[in-house]
This record gives structure tokens, sequence and C-alpha cells, in this order.
């Protein structure tokens, strides 16, 4: 069978498309010149800057500048930023200085408290120095005070056999003679005047047995008996007496 169609025979659509094909490609082939020969010209080169644009290039955009509401609020928040960084600053440094004061009063307290100590021994240790030459003084002034002491001293001791002995300083024998000399030689004492003793004082002997009534030991059972000690009291004076010299030193 023929693939072959007469043209009266074909339909509408079918000579459309035909007619449309052929149309195309006779536009195409009847085109004017100068169409063809612009589509037969080459592209054209992009334009060349010139010195003069080379030189004064294109200006750069405008700088804007911050209104005044701006700098306003940049201040305020700088302004509050910095208030805020020295208000912690402060409370810190005001931390600081109070914990520095508190340790300062601290140390302070103790040294009053130390003070008042030192000032406390210091005016024991006078007072006691001052009783002991109010003592030796009323031992110059009255003399007698020295008896009861050695009728106290030679009652200690009964001799039932030796011979007791009654030590009293040279400058008391005189008296101790005149107002106790019978009575002690009624019961065999022997009166021994030694300058090693104080005025004052006395010591007593009968064989291994001895009883110290010095005026120095008599002094110290005193000052014992209200919870001082010797050794406490001479330190007290080594101390006193150093303060005394640096003091003179210093004036030099």
């Amino acid at each position: 069978m023929s693939d072959f169609i007469p043209k009266e025979k074909l339909t509408a659509y079918q000579r459309w498309e035909v007619a449309a094909f052929d149309e195309d490609r006779k536009v195409t082939a009847e085109s004017p010149p100068a169409a063809r020969q612009a589509e037969d010209q080459p592209l054209a080169a992009p334009p060349v800057e010139t010195a003069s644009e080379q030189e004064n290039p294109s200006p750069e955009p405008p700088l804007v500048l911050p209104t005044a509401e701006a700098i306003e609020t940049m201040h305020r928040e700088a302004h509050e930023a910095g208030y805020a960084a020295g208000y912690q600053e402060g409370i810190a440094a005001a931390q600081s200085s109070a914990e520095a004061i508190s340790t300062l009063m601290d140390n302070l307290q103790q040294a009053l408290a130390g003070i008042d100590q030192t000032v406390a021994e210091q005016l024991l240790a006078l007072a006691i120095e001052v009783a002991s030459q109010v003592l030796r003084q009323s031992l110059k002034v009255q003399p007698e005070l020295l008896l009861p002491v050695v009728r106290e001293a030679v009652t200690t001791l009964h001799p039932h056999h030796g011979q007791p002995l009654l030590f009293i300083h040279p400058v008391d024998a005189a008296l101790v003679r005149g107002q106790l000399g019978d009575q002690l030689a009624h019961v065999n004492w022997r009166i021994v005047e030694d300058a090693t003793l104080t005025p004052g004082g006395c010591r007593v002997e009968l064989g291994a047995s001895e009883v110290d009534a010095s005026l120095e030991t008599r002094w110290r059972r005193v000052i014992e008996n209200i919870g001082i000690s010797q050794d406490w009291l001479e330190a007290q004076a080594g101390e006193t007496n150093a303060n005394a010299g640096e003091r003179r030193l210093g004036s030099r």
C-alpha cells in the first residue's frame, strides 16, 4: 500500500503544519539583506575606560553620621556602664577596707589587752616593791619590830639537848640583848651576830633543825600568799631596769 496522500485529501491541520514549515523556511530564505548583514557582523568589543575616567573613579557612598539621639543614647549607655563598673569596684574596695579595718581593730584590741595586762603587772610589781621598801624603812625607824619575830622564831624550836643559836645582825644585837637577853639565857639560847643577815631578820638553829626568819624569807612568804613568785618579781624588776636604761639613753 502506498504512503502517498494527495494534497486535496489532506486535512486542514495537516496542511497548516506543512504550510507553517514552508513559511518558516521561506521567511528565512527571504530575510532582508540588512538583517543578514547584521547577523554576519561580529559582536562589538566592550567599551574601554578613558584616562579621565581612570583618574576620577566613581565617588564612594556618602558617610552617614549618627544622629543626636543616637549620640545621646551611646553616651547614656556608656555612662551607665561606667557607673555600674565603678559601683562594683567601689563595693569591692569597701569590702576590702572593711576587712582591713576589722583586722586592725582586732589587733588593736589584742594589743590593748596586752598593754593592760603589762601595765597591771608593772603596777603590781611596783606596789610590792613599794611595800618592801616601806617595810625596810619601818624596821630602820622602829627596830623593835624585830622583837616579835625573834620571840616567834625561838618558840618554834623546843631545845631538849644541844645548844640553840639565835643569829641576828650586829645592828640588832644590842636591842635583842637588852630586851630579850635574860629570857633567852634562861632557856640556854646563845646570841650570835651575823653580818650576812639583813637588819630586821634572824635565824635560829638547833642541831640539824633551822628556822629562817630573815627579812627576805618572810617577805617571800608574804608575796607567795597572794600568788606572786620571787622569780616573777625579779623578772619584772629586770624589765623595769632595762626600760629605764633605754629611756636614759634616749634622753641623751
